[in-house]
């Protein structure tokens, strides 16, 4: 297992289904990290099926800004101004339960990679970050007391439920078609009891 904590001055994820103003989830979304992980690895088939992730994280500052979006059309250029919500001071701290393979795959991605990492939006860098291995055996992992996170969703626990991209679904030249949804709670992790649980099978790791 891995764990995997990344330090962001700002960033933004979308949620897809909201138009004007862009609204942010308030950790990175597991279909992000996805993504991120096979950006890192060379386009690896990393994947929920293969991968398992358990998201935690906290923000310091959340904000609205103004930024420019321009469509293209075959005679003009349409300039638009719209909203965008932001987190500040992000620190995200994920634990990936993968094979051996995917595991070195991964801790080589983060060593060799060139240029500038991003989790989010083109603009939204990695100013730090760091990744450890984790034995399987130790009795206990737990998230930092002021952290939340995400959890599978269930009748009889509380949160702020969001329907969000689970992973994204591909063709057979690994272009990018659509994407899975999965429901997921916003949660403090002192209501998981700092509980590491995985996202989409309900497994948890204490």
């Amino acid at each position: 297992m891995l764990r995997i904590e990344i330090y962001q001055e700002s960033a933004h994820y979308r949620m897809p289904t909201i138009g004007n103003p862009y609204l942010t989830y308030p950790l990175v979304p597991p279909s992000t990290f996805y993504g991120f992980l096979r950006g890192i690895t060379k386009k690896e088939s990393i994947n929920h099926k293969n991968t398992k992730l358990a998201i935690g994280g906290k923000y310091e500052g959340i904000s609205i800004e103004k930024e420019r979006l321009y469509l293209e059309r075959s005679k003009e250029i349409i300039q638009n101004i719209i909203s965008i919500q932001c987190l500040h001071e992000i620190k995200s701290l994920v634990f990936v339960f993968t094979s051996f393979e995917f595991e070195n795959k991964i801790i080589d991605g983060f060593s060799t990679f060139s240029g500038a990492m991003r989790l989010g939006r083109q603009e939204d860098l990695i100013i730090d970050y760091s990744i450890s291995k984790i034995d399987e055996n130790v009795k206990r992992l737990t998230y930092p007391s002021e952290f939340c996170a995400y959890a599978n969703f269930t009748n009889d626990r509380s949160g702020a439920l969001f329907n969000m991209p689970y992973d994204s679904l591909v063709d057979e030249n690994k272009n990018i078609t659509g994407y899975r949804f999965i429901n997921l709670l916003y949660m403090p992790c002192i209501k998981m009891d700092h509980n590491i649980e995985f996202i989409g099978d309900g497994f948890v790791y204490s």
